[in-house]
């Protein structure tokens, strides 16, 4: 709890939430039997944890196969399992000439319905892969924080008036073309105050 809390709740905490369990008006008759029906749920849930464990081990085994997921892992920000989703749903990066054609297949391309003198508002089309989007906006909400490759970017759109939504869009269009970029020309990504790494 500690852990998923992200540090807030402690131990004290836990200790005050089991001795008001305790003291509160509550099924006081067949514990035996309850802990019966939570004991296989908690050997499930160690189940999943185990098997989840091995497919990342699987997944970074075969990105070390794949000689570009070094220059994606190189991204502050993006772990395994992104970039597996990533290679996973896009497959060769290198198919794709140029940024527009590999946003358009994400469905994170601009359009734009427009009739006479009303100029209709631009959005993302959404004919694309949803769950390189889904992966691409979680890659996203990683990026921006607190020192983050895409904080500054982000805070730059959201103190100029763009809604949260929006702004996370435009980072996942932003952190798509950066992912192109770097399998394109084979480099790593190391800052925006530092060279490029080519190999």
């Amino acid at each position: 709890m500690w852990k998923r809390s992200r540090g807030k709740f402690g131990i004290e905490d836990a200790e005050s939430l089991i001795a008001l369990a305790q003291g509160t008006v509550g099924i006081q008759e067949g514990l035996a039997g309850m802990v019966m029906d939570i004991r296989p749920i908690l050997l499930q849930l160690e189940a999943e944890e185990r098997f989840i464990l091995e497919i990342e081990v699987e997944m970074e085994a075969t990105l070390e196969r794949i000689p570009y997921s070094a220059r994606l892992l190189s991204i502050k920000g993006l772990g395994i399992v992104s970039v597996s989703g990533f290679i996973g749903e896009v497959g060769n990066f290198s198919k794709f000439n140029t940024q527009s054609e590999i946003l358009k297949l994400a469905g994170l391309d601009l359009y734009e319905i427009s009739s006479g003198n009303r100029k209709g508002q631009r959005r993302i089309s959404k004919r694309g892969r949803s769950l390189l989007r889904k992966i691409l906006f979680y890659a996203a909400i990683q990026t921006i924080r607190k020192n983050g490759i895409l904080h500054e970017y982000y805070t730059r759109l959201t103190d100029r008036g763009m809604g949260r939504m929006r702004a996370l869009i435009a980072v996942s269009r932003k952190l798509l073309r950066i992912i192109h970029a770097l399998v394109r020309d084979d480099i790593d990504y190391v800052g925006q105050d530092q060279a490029p790494i080519e190999s």
